[in-house]
């Protein structure tokens, strides 16, 4: 009973966690996962700003807010809304686990977005470097995550420990399903035997205590006619 309800367990957490991850990577659909800022360090004015999103899309704008650019990665956006789908058909079958197949299917699913999740993660905040002050040109850039950015950052963490968890299970499960079974060999001597007298046959070797028998024919002919007329016998005696 306690080895079904740790399994249940981790199988409850470790789905829990992998579908956390996969609802906390949707807002960057949306939203953009890093910004960048140039003001006029002197005069305090914006002079622009750039967005941008972890599926490849870029916006830019400048003085007064005027868009200079807007172009989107629509094959990124493809993959990721894909990359999302496949998770969370994952985690629907691992839940209940289906079998060999559904352990499959989670992990390679879930794997592939967490992948895709920390090469975008790993490049953000290699950028993400805070503000700097450009004294000899008179600017100021200011880059940083926005929100989205921080939780598809928190999403990365998340999958790699629902993953952890997964293949530990997996494992867990695949041994405990291997049941060591032992050769089957010939019945012992003693349990037979006990089982023979149990069943109310002669012991072995029983035989051997008879009495022998003579194949002599004159003898076995005296025999016979002693036992046939005793009163002859008691006669011949006297």
């Amino acid at each position: 009973m306690g080895t079904v309800l740790e399994r249940l367990t981790d199988r409850w957490v470790s789905g829990g966690l992998a579908l956390l991850g996969v609802l906390l990577v949707l807002p960057s659909l949306v939203s953009p996962t890093w910004e960048m800022a140039v003001a006029d360090r002197e005069h305090g004015s914006l002079l622009s700003r750039q967005w941008e999103w972890s599926w490849g899309r870029v916006r830019v704008t400048g003085l007064e807010g005027v868009e200079l650019r807007d172009q989107w990665n629509l094959l990124g956006l493809a993959v990721l809304v894909v990359l999302l789908v496949a998770a969370l058909v994952g985690v629907g079958v691992w839940v209940p686990r289906r079998g060999v197949w559904g352990r499959v299917v989670a992990l390679v699913t879930l794997g592939l977005l967490a992948g895709r999740v920390l090469t975008t993660v790993s490049d953000r905040v290699g950028r993400s470097l805070g503000e700097v002050d450009q004294g000899a040109s008179g600017l100021t850039v200011r880059t940083q995550m926005t929100t989205a950015g921080s939780l598809e950052t928190a999403a990365a963490v998340v999958l790699v420990v629902a993953l952890v968890v997964m293949v530990a299970s997996a494992i867990r499960s695949s041994g405990e399903a291997v049941v060591p079974v032992a050769p089957a060999g010939p019945p012992a001597v003693g349990s037979a035997m006990g089982r023979t007298g149990a069943a109310g046959l002669r012991p072995v070797g029983e035989h051997l205590t008879t009495e022998p028998v003579s194949f002599d024919d004159g003898e076995s002919a005296h025999v016979d006619r002693g036992r046939a007329d005793p009163a002859a016998t008691t006669g011949t005696g006297r």
